[in-house]
């Protein structure tokens, strides 16, 4: 689905950030879901899960930000790893076809389609007053991964290069993707997230019955997404993960979201 060279840096980049930052870290979206799903994914297929092209992070700030996990990692990604600011997230441009870091000089001077912007998506639960003025940036709030730092039944603990990390648990990373699905505005985004949740509902432990979805779901956010999906996003959805579109639909089906 993505350009194997976006994919690898992107996982280049994802290693040299856990190595940055201090532990534990909570990985969100596409990396997070690949984590989760690709031994399974992996037995059954025999390729591994699709990579992401954007790295997303979660944080609980609390109220003494200063010292905040966030406030730590901004400084290392900025200071250490020469992230800039974008406004709700941090960026690296890269060359698309070498991975080589780029300056700023030496982008202005290729093409666009030279150039592929590393993004780092730094999420956090609530966002607190005066936190643009503090870090002079807008983050993304997600109140979902609230329950993750709350409570350790709501978090999968694993190592990956060498450092601990937190991932939802396959529930909650659904719930994400449900909410997060319907407000995309870019097509391959939306069909990635049908991606992640076939992958998610095929090869996780899932609890039985459709109840669990209302524990961080409203009716209307499962009513909503079941109105936004599209046929054709479930049928790219399934080219791209490499499942039978029938077996896609009916899992969704099954599942109470179709």
């Amino acid at each position: 689905m993505y350009d194997d060279m976006e994919v690898r840096i992107s996982e280049r980049y994802l290693a040299d950030v856990l190595m940055a930052i201090d532990e534990p870290i909570v990985v969100l979206g596409g990396w997070a879901v690949r984590f989760l799903v690709n031994r399974r994914y992996r037995e059954n297929t025999g390729r591994d899960y699709l990579g992401s092209r954007d790295l997303d992070l979660g944080f609980h700030v609390g109220a003494d930000m200063a010292s905040s996990a966030f406030a730590k990692a901004l400084q290392k990604l900025e200071k250490e790893l020469g992230f800039q600011n974008q406004s709700f997230r941090l960026f690296k441009e890269t060359h698309s076809e070498t991975g080589v870091d780029l300056a700023p000089e030496e982008a202005k001077k290729l093409a666009a389609f030279q150039i592929f912007p590393m993004y780092v998506d730094l999420i956090v639960d609530t966002i607190p007053e005066g936190f643009r003025e503090k870090f002079g940036l807008s983050p993304i709030d997600e109140p979902l991964i609230a329950p993750i730092f709350a409570d350790a039944g709501n978090r999968v603990v694993r190592n990956e290069f060498g450092k601990t990390i937190w991932l939802p648990t396959p529930e909650l990373m659904l719930a994400m993707k449900i909410r997060s699905h319907p407000a995309r505005d870019k097509e391959h985004k939306r069909v990635k997230d049908v991606c992640d949740l076939s992958a998610l509902l095929l090869f996780c432990d899932l609890p039985k019955g459709k109840d669990w979805l209302m524990r961080h779901l409203s009716q209307k956010d499962i009513d909503r997404f079941g109105k936004a999906l599209t046929q054709t996003e479930i049928e790219r959805a399934a080219g791209a993960i490499g499942i039978d579109a029938i077996t896609v639909e009916n899992t969704l089906i099954k599942s109470g979201l179709r």
